[in-house]
């Protein structure tokens, strides 16, 4: 049981490890949306809080190197998500996706600072790009849960 466990997870973050890469790569958006940070808010919601805290810190340094950004920056914000959202148990994916797109706003808007403590961005500004960011993820969720019910039926009907 336990190496289906591994494998159902390795598989969905490979999966959204490619996504993210491509994203960040091939798609020259002006906000790119977080794929890691929805997978790891998923798990969250799935009841998985240990294993969401220990990819926060890995998939983190992943983003760090596919956005070419100072390495555990991100880690540390996913950390605080992770963490904040592990105090919500919610099963619809109407909840899900209503968490996503706050915790999202809240993790540009962590995104907007400098290490002097100053946001990059001003106002409206702010407001409409963590919006963009926030709706974004949340279409993402959406469509990443569906996915990964689909891949959760798929191991249950394999025998390993």
């Amino acid at each position: 049981m336990e190496n289906r466990k591994f494998f159902l997870l390795f598989e969905q973050v490979l999966f959204i490890s490619i996504l993210q890469f491509v994203f960040y790569n091939f798609f020259h958006f002006k906000i790119v949306p977080s794929f890691y940070l929805v997978y790891l808010l998923l798990l969250v919601f799935d009841g998985e809080i240990e294993m969401s805290l220990f990819l926060s810190f890995v998939l983190g340094l992943i983003n760090d190197i596919f956005s070419k950004d100072i390495l555990g920056s991100s880690s540390v914000k996913f950390l605080l998500v992770v963490y904040f959202s592990s105090f919500f148990v919610v099963k619809s994916i109407k909840g899900k996706g209503s968490l996503i797109f706050i915790f999202s706003f809240l993790y540009f808007v962590l995104l907007g600072f400098r290490s002097s403590g100053e946001s990059i961005w001003k106002g409206w500004v702010l407001f409409k790009y963590a919006f963009l960011f926030s709706l974004y993820n949340f279409l993402i969720g959406v469509i990443i849960e569906t996915f990964m019910k689909e891949i959760r039926k798929k191991w249950v009907e394999r025998i390993f």
